[in-house]
């Protein structure tokens, strides 16, 4: 007897391919036979007029955030998110300080409602060897910092991660990333970078990215591909012709992208300059009355900081009457100028305050998103409060399948969840993952492809999508229309060749 059987549905099966007619029988956790089925199963799922596709794979994640504290990943599994890549952008908890160093172990132990690999950051590496100074590695630091990236690839992190706008990877420069993605390359790991720089300096960030790949060998995946602010956009076709033209000498490079206008993360990211967040000292720098000035004065150079209304705080510790508001709305309050009252929330927050940053264009995003290397995102973790969120934590994958495949018809439906799951299993060499396939792991998603549509928006994110009836992780249902069931049938993915 099986386990579970989805009758009847229109299989998109993840290769790209047109879909066909058939039904699916899983079995300890594993797609056991697909065909015309006519044996007994503990469950039948009723797929009759429904498209089932592999479930989805998040290719750039912070879930491992959350790994321990919220396992069940509720925010990813119900869009259809069975798979998450995590330790992104620098930061991850491996290397952190406060974190066991037998992470894999615990990991290895841990159940969760959607499974999960992740990087190692190179941010966190940096700053256990050197802290948040602002300044080059000594060759023994260099040496301590490759052997923790060596060690953690090893154990079994799918390879490295950068954050050069984040406070302490931004200090490196290209030959620190070149000796470390050297080292990351030799254990067979891949190389994932939120780059230097997505708006004025986003050509000249692509090409240090490019640099570091050819001088080590490294697969490349460039994270949440965007060029922000009206005066950049388009430069995405010159980024992916860059993208092209590195693949054709025989390298092996990829991007990522989220179906959002607007990128999220800390107000200090965004307005505070490198050199004053060094060493831990942000706050300490935005109260000096002088340097503030100067940081002023480099925010009116660089932004329209006149009318921020581009920027919606979206969590603001010890003070929630400012979440949900745009910046400018909330200097008039303050009485102050916008600039001053984005200072003045990193400040009374404990540099602990995040916002929306409305700059991007849908010409673009499409651009991106219909380039046959980019992967879907969400570029989140999973909710831990109740403060509002980016809706791409919920509702990304939602998003890019109604909107750029029913809507816009940027691509196909099968190109789309292509770039959902197959795509991603291949890059991140996932094995059994990404393909309605026999012997397959059984991680599906079942969903009325004319309803599929997001609820979750940038004032009220809460709302789960509609049109998703079923989502299975590692063989067992886990979700019904868009509301999991608190099981926990999924677990850690450590690297393979």
């Amino acid at each position: 007897m099986l386990d579970i059987i989805i009758k009847g549905g229109s299989i998109i099966d993840g290769s790209g391919s047109a879909p066909y007619s058939a039904d699916i029988g899983i079995k300890d956790g594993r797609i056991e036979k697909i065909g015309n089925l006519t044996e007994d199963a503990e469950a039948v799922i009723d797929a009759a007029g429904l498209t089932v596709t592999p479930g989805f794979i998040d290719s750039h994640s912070h879930s491992d955030n959350q790994i321990f504290s919220h396992p069940e990943m509720r925010e990813k599994i119900e869009q259809g998110i069975t798979t998450s890549i995590g330790g992104q952008c620098g930061s991850s908890l491996l290397c952190k300080k406060e974190m066991p160093k037998d992470f894999f172990e615990k990991a290895a132990e841990t159940k969760l409602g959607s499974s999960l690999a992740t990087f190692v950051g190179h941010g966190s590496v940096r700053a256990a060897v050197m802290n948040y100074e602002n300044r080059e590695p000594s060759a023994e630091e260099l040496s301590k910092m490759k052997e923790l990236v060596r060690e953690s690839i090893r154990r079994g992190a799918v390879g490295m991660s950068t954050g050069l706008i984040y406070n302490p990877g931004m200090f490196a420069k290209t030959d620190e990333l070149i000796e470390l993605s050297r080292v990351c390359c030799e254990e067979g790991g891949i190389l994932a970078s939120h780059i230097r720089g997505e708006s004025d300096t986003l050509i000249e960030a692509v090409d240090e990215f490019l640099t570091i790949v050819r001088a080590t060998g490294c697969r490349g995946i460039i994270s949440h591909h965007k060029a922000c602010y009206s005066r950049n956009h388009g430069k995405v076709n010159e980024t992916l012709h860059m993208i092209d033209k590195i693949n054709s000498e025989g390298y092996d490079v990829y991007c990522d992208v989220y179906p959002y206008l607007a990128s999220g993360t800390s107000l200090a990211a965004r307005f505070v300059p490198k050199i004053y967040q060094a060493d831990g000292n942000t706050l300490k720098n935005i109260k000096d009355e002088k340097i503030r000035k100067i940081i002023i004065e480099h925010n009116e150079k660089s932004y329209d900081v006149s009318h921020i209304d581009w920027a919606l705080i979206k969590h603001c510790k010890d003070h929630p009457e400012y979440q949900g508001r745009y910046i400018c709305d909330i200097a008039k309050e303050m009485g102050c100028s916008d600039i001053d009252a984005a200072l003045n929330l990193i400040e009374i927050s404990d540099n602990s305050c995040s916002a929306c940053f409305f700059s991007m264009c849908e010409e673009d995003v499409a651009t991106v998103i219909s380039h046959p290397r980019a992967m879907i995102c969400t570029d989140s973790g999973v909710a831990t409060s109740s403060a509002p969120y980016h809706p791409r934590l919920r509702a990304s994958f939602v998003k890019a399948i109604r909107r750029f495949v029913r809507e816009l018809g940027v691509v196909s439906l099968p190109e789309m969840i292509r770039k959902m799951t197959s795509l991603p299993a291949f890059v991140y060499n996932l094995k059994g993952k990404g393909l309605i396939k026999e012997g397959y792991d059984a991680d599906i998603c079942v969903f009325n492809y004319e309803k599929l549509t997001d609820k979750s928006d940038y004032l009220d994110p809460f709302p789960k999508s509609e049109g998703l009836n079923y989502v299975i992780s590692g063989g067992e249902i886990v979700c019904e229309d868009a509301v999991y069931n608190g099981k926990l049938p999924a677990k850690f993915i450590p690297r393979t060749n």
